[in-house]
């Protein structure tokens, strides 16, 4: 065990000091910090170092000054401060025949004697005493300290700083350790900052963040499925980025930015905060004021509008010219034998809320075989009044047509994707839908959709995209 611990030195106690550590040597956990923050704090403490030192050498200067005055000011006086000793008679004799000693080892030049003089024992001429009698029987010596009279004049020596030229001695040491523990503090929290600012920027996104990044994925989402691909589409760099990740055609998007033109050379338009910023009011007063869906709200929302680039009045014209169309081609859908009709549907198409593509479709389905439509709708929330209804719900059995529901709406199916381009559905799927029955019951029915994409074409039946 001892050839063990040979080398390891043991720990040393200051005697009067109260031990609160530990029995061994621990190693101190050195906090982690960047080369950049130790370089600061090591230049700091170098020039504290400095400092101190520096104050240190003019202390030191100032007390050998003193030091050198004290010397040249004592001459005889500390010799006759000199205690007096006994000597043996036979010493005291030849002294007085030769006179004053003049080469004694205890007479220094700097007026003190060293401790090995001042513990010679003391030689006791004459008798002595029965109150001095030694360990040792017949000796005359007597192994006591001699006693030191304080001189009169003492020198101050360099290692004695004089009271009245320098400060205490703790308190530069005090001070130049409190800098060091205050700087030391400081580039801590200095050092710390970049940390801070790397967790606050890489932090999570805040819940407003996440609302606006779940608004713009559902407006990106229907525009991808609800728009044609085959028209244009404006919008802010994050949006667009949205678009494409959702699928939508990436040579169908027109980024906005500050160079842009007002109107926008595109069909559609992307209304984010960004793109409001850009234009300000003129985008919905002027030039944009048909809205196909909108997403959100406050300030946060999301709208997709129609871009018209004759302006808004012209815009109005058209979509009142192109209402009065699909009201006579509603009309005609009820004169037709081959088509029945709910309270729902005839409401909307005496109104002519249905898009024209969609009745010229449904005009060519009833051609060949019967048709019951149930009701009219678009899918865009928030769309502006008067934007055309895009799909419509046919009823999957049909008594008229003597076949199940399932044939039915392969037959029908078949004649809707085999029609002219411009009146041919985007999609037809079957699902079930929820309604309310005359007698006030909810029903369910299965029933195949017919959808067309936006935007609505305004004019002649078949312009524009499906």
């Amino acid at each position: 065990m001892a050839g063990k611990d040979r080398g390891t030195e043991l720990p040393h106690r200051i005697r009067g000091a109260a031990w609160t550590g530990p029995l061994w040597p621990v190693a101190p956990v050195i906090p982690v910090l960047s080369p950049e923050l130790r370089q600061c704090m090591q230049a700091a403490v170098q020039a504290e170092r400095a400092e101190a030192v520096a104050r240190e050498q003019e202390r030191a200067a100032g007390d050998r000054a003193v030091g050198d005055r004290a010397v040249g000011d004592r001459g005889v006086g500390d010799r006759a401060a000199e205690p007096p000793r006994r000597v043996p008679p036979s010493t005291a004799a030849a002294s007085e025949e030769a006179g004053p000693e003049t080469s004694s080892p205890d007479n220094r030049t700097n007026g003190e004697r060293t401790g090995a003089a001042a513990a010679e024992p003391e030689r006791i001429t004459g008798p002595v005493p029965e109150d001095e009698v030694t360990e040792s029987p017949g000796s005359a010596v007597k192994p006591r300290p001699a006693a030191r009279l304080k001189p009169v004049v003492k020198a101050r020596t360099t290692a004695e700083r004089e009271p009245a030229v320098r400060p205490q001695p703790g308190k530069p040491r005090r001070r130049a350790a409190g800098r060091l523990v205050v700087l030391g503090l400081a580039l801590i929290v200095i050092g710390s900052l970049p940390a801070v600012a790397i967790k606050h920027f890489s932090r999570p996104p805040t819940a407003q963040a996440a609302a606006r990044a779940a608004v713009r994925a559902q407006a990106a989402a229907w525009a991808a499925g609800q728009v044609s691909p085959d028209v244009t589409v404006s919008c802010d760099a994050v949006m667009c980025a949205a678009l494409k990740a959702h699928g939508f055609p990436a040579d169908k998007l027109v980024m906005l930015g500050p160079a842009s033109p007002d109107p926008v050379p595109s069909d559609l338009v992307v209304e984010t905060a960004t793109v409001r910023a850009l234009f300000g009011s003129s985008l919905a007063i002027a030039w944009a004021p048909a809205v196909l869906a909108s997403f959100g709200s406050g300030p946060g929302v999301i709208t997709v509008r129609v871009v018209a680039p004759h302006g808004a009045a012209a815009y109005q014209t058209s979509l009142n010219a192109d209402l009065a169309d699909r009201k006579r081609s509603g009309a005609a859908l009820l004169n037709d034998s081959r088509i029945t009709v709910s309270a729902t549907a005839r409401s909307q198409l005496v109104a002519g809320q249905a898009d024209r593509r969609l009745l010229a479709a449904l005009a060519a389905l009833a051609g060949h075989q019967p048709v019951d439509i149930v009701q009219f709708g678009s899918l865009g929330p928030g769309a502006s009044p008067g934007v055309p209804l895009r799909f419509a719900d046919l009823a999957e059995s049909v008594p008229a047509a003597h076949v199940d529901g399932a044939a039915y709406m392969r037959a029908a199916w078949a004649v809707l994707s085999g029609a002219d381009p411009r009146i041919r559905p985007a999609r037809a799927v079957s699902g079930t839908l929820q309604h309310q029955a005359v007698s006030g019951m909810l029903q369910r029915q299965t029933v195949l959709r017919v959808e067309f994409t936006a935007p609505s074409p305004l004019g002649k039946s078949g312009s524009g995209p499906s």
